[in-house]
């Protein structure tokens, strides 16, 4: 007994986690036996332990584990854990850590009910997750590993399944919102100051500014240009993209104000 007088609690405690996660990788014990009381234990290891790599290392991989394997225990592990706690971990500058980490966000993502999900992505974009991931993970001074690689695929193909149904969406050319996207897209791109009185004739000159600068910023069709956006894929996902770029970089978007940036950006929604 006595060379145990010198453990610690900590080393015990990460000894037990590990042989948790050993027997049941081995399939021998159901997920769904364990008390809501042992998952918010494992959960608050995550927070009170964040300092003892092998410990949180461990809790993590848990968390994933109850995750993936029961829908019921999705349900309560979403309700201790909220991305905010998860985000700390990946400014650390523990790789393995960060892997684990970005493991237990994909399969909260990958599990939680189709009207969560874009709820989920809301506020992975509010923390600001695609930033630091740049910072800490992609930017950081080391080689990134095969299984963070893996992690970091498979939150970028979760993430952009759930433009899939914008990008299959039509354009309406008789809806009025979405035809007046078109003209803000145009008057950031040439900022006309003047617009043309309404009578007939002007009207005219009115119809033939817009069919010249619509072909100027890439539409196919420069009479109707909510006819381009017709075509699904890329459907009304290429004008989400084109108003996004116009308003947030509009220095940038009047620079490339040219027949290609429609192009650009249908073939950026395609890939």
């Amino acid at each position: 007994m006595e060379r145990y007088q010198n453990v610690t609690p900590l080393y015990m405690l990460s000894f037990t986690l590990t042989a948790f996660v050993e027997l049941m990788d081995h399939g021998i014990v159901s997920w769904d036996t364990f008390s809501v009381a042992f998952i918010k234990k494992i959960a608050s290891y995550v927070n009170k332990f964040a300092s003892d790599i092998s410990i949180l290392q461990r809790s993590l991989a848990i968390l994933e584990s109850m995750v993936l394997n029961s829908h019921d225990l999705y349900q309560k592990v979403a309700q201790e854990i909220t991305i905010g706690q998860l985000i700390p971990h990946l400014q650390g500058t523990d790789q393995e850590i960060q892997t684990y980490t970005i493991a237990v966000i994909n399969a909260l993502f990958l599990k939680a009910p189709d009207d969560k999900r874009q709820e989920m992505a809301n506020i992975l974009a509010q923390k600001q997750l695609r930033s630091i991931i740049l910072t800490h993970v992609i930017r950081a001074q080391r080689a990134i590993n095969n299984e963070m690689a893996h992690q970091l695929y498979v939150l970028q193909v979760l993430t952009f399944n759930l433009l899939e149904d914008r990008m299959m969406t039509k354009m309406d050319p008789q809806d009025q919102a979405q035809r007046d996207i078109i003209f803000e897209l145009r008057r950031i791109a040439f900022d006309a100051e003047s617009e043309p009185n309404n009578s007939s004739g002007s009207m005219e000159k009115r119809k033939s500014m817009y069919t010249r600068d619509y072909k100027k910023l890439g539409f196919i069709n420069h009479v109707n240009p909510a006819m381009d956006f017709t075509q699904t894929p890329p459907g009304m996902l290429a004008l989400d993209n084109m108003l996004y770029f116009a308003k947030h970089h509009q220095d940038a978007y009047i620079r490339v104000r040219l027949p290609l940036v429609m192009e650009i950006f249908v073939i950026a929604c395609l890939q």
